[in-house]
């Protein structure tokens, strides 16, 4: 399985660090689901045993640690991390490449940049992946 990483769906890719030093949980509107409030780490990063439980099935594995250690692969949209950086940077008045290339190093173990996000899912589906949306 190939998960992209695009649009609003980018802080994911990152490091708790970046989540508290530039309030992604605000930026975002991305809620911590352990606190109910605007997050200020990466919720998916590294969670805790048996924080994220499905209704009638108990615990699942959702973290993005333990679904590389399953084989599933994870990439964040270049373009995205472009424009959203440029954004970030314009409201606190600092520079959107330094920025940037602090997103990129910040980035967890294993993620990699791609391009463009609909570029790697025409390229998953050209290697036999199907895309679905579940959302």
């Amino acid at each position: 399985a190939v998960v992209v990483l695009r649009h609003d769906a980018i802080p994911y890719a990152f490091e708790d660090k970046l989540w508290e030093k530039y309030k992604f949980g605000e930026f975002f509107k991305a809620d911590d689901p352990a606190t109910k409030a605007r997050a200020t780490r990466n919720p998916f990063a590294k969670p805790a045993a048996g924080e994220y439980k499905v209704p009638g099935i108990g615990p699942i594995a959702l973290g993005i640690n333990e679904l590389q250690a399953s084989g599933v692969i994870f990439v964040v949209c270049e373009a995205a991390m472009t424009v959203y950086s440029a954004a970030m940077a314009d409201s606190m008045k600092i520079d959107a490449g330094e920025l940037k290339k602090e997103w990129v190093a910040g980035l967890l173990p294993g993620i990699v940049p791609v391009p463009s996000g609909v570029w790697a899912l025409g390229r998953a589906q050209d290697k036999g992946c199907a895309y679905v949306f579940a959302g």
